[in-house]
């Protein structure tokens, strides 16, 4: 049978990226810890491996000697949201981490790495100074750095490539990120204030962000990254206006109430590459995809959910019914 290896496993993405390749793959899922051990996949097909990738020399002991692994995903990031996106240190500390993780797909004898890459690789802003195009994002920046160097340090040792995406929600992403919050206040019927929305954008359904993951292991060419998501991009607005007419047409969206020079330069990815070259392409309907979000967020206790939101079911059967009568 076939095996890959996973960091970050116990994260939103890479807990459903276990899941999927635990159907036909033998996963070696890398934790922090035993609290991130316990959120892994119950399966024969999962081997939980638990330790720190920056003792990566430590976290190879651990594996089989003799084993071929056929993938290598390196999900694990600390810091996407809050204060930590801007913090220097901790994406510092990632860039570090991503090479140790490197070392650790070479000394176990992988035969391809596949870096989880963001759309925030290329997001830019004009500068203050002069007006100049230039990169605006701490976490984007050492994101590409971090995948630049992997792949040059594994150029002669294996196949390589790397992936990106923009905002991948769905059921299991505790965090407070975007879509997150976003549904979260169209749940309780509260008015959103956002920008004006008008630069190109993307939300991928985790269940397509995982899939593509596994398209470009299979079948991407050596040495490319491949953006999974919208092949013909909407606006931030369309996104918005779409997300609240699935779940309370009557909220109001404020565009404009903030001002945000900042957007991801799309023209930096080739949007059709993960089809032409796998044949892969997201298939989630988008409606669905947004309602399965918000069913399981007001699934969730009030101490784990999004703003504490307590009364969602009637609301949220309210919306699925003007979805369904659609």
């Amino acid at each position: 049978m076939k095996t890959a290896i996973v960091t970050g496993a116990g994260g939103f993405i890479g807990r459903k990226l276990t899941e999927s390749l635990a159907q036909k793959y033998v996963v070696y899922a890398i934790v922090y810890n035993e609290r991130e051990k316990e959120g892994l996949p119950t399966s024969n097909d999962v081997i939980p491996v638990t330790g720190d990738l920056n003792n990566w020399e430590d976290l190879a002991e651990k594996f089989p000697k003799g084993q071929p692994f056929d993938l290598f995903y390196h999900l694990a990031w600390g810091g996407i949201s809050s204060a930590a996106y801007k913090d220097m240190d901790i994406q510092e500390n990632n860039i570090t981490m991503s090479i140790c993780a490197a070392r650790l797909a070479c000394r176990v004898g992988c035969q391809k790495f596949i870096f989880a890459g963001t759309n925030q690789e290329y997001l830019v802003s004009p500068s203050s100074i002069d007006g100049t195009i230039c990169n605006a994002s701490v976490y984007g920046i050492c994101k590409k750095s971090a995948r630049e160097l992997c792949q040059v340090l594994l150029r002669d040792a294996m196949k390589f490539n790397a992936t990106a995406f923009t905002n991948v929600f769905g059921p299991g992403d505790f965090s407070k990120r975007t879509a997150n919050l976003f549904i979260g206040k169209l749940l309780r019927g509260e008015a959103l204030d956002l920008i004006e929305g008008n630069h190109e954008y993307d939300w991928t359904f985790v269940d397509d962000a995982v899939a593509g993951l596994i398209a470009v292991g299979e079948k991407g060419i050596n040495g490319k990254q491949y953006y999974i998501g919208s092949r013909k991009l909407p606006t931030f607005r369309q996104i918005l206006t779409e997300v609240r007419n699935t779940i309370c047409p009557d909220a109001e969206l404020r565009f404009g109430k903030y001002t945000d020079n900042t957007y991801t330069d799309y023209s930096k990815f080739d949007l059709n590459a993960l089809y032409d070259d796998t044949g892969f392409e997201c298939g989630s309907d988008f409606k669905e995809s947004i309602l399965k979000t918000a069913n399981w967020l007001q699934s969730q206790t009030p101490k784990n959910m999004v703003g504490g939101v307590t009364e969602y079911r009637v609301i949220l059967l309210a919306a699925a019914r003007k979805a369904v009568a659609a």
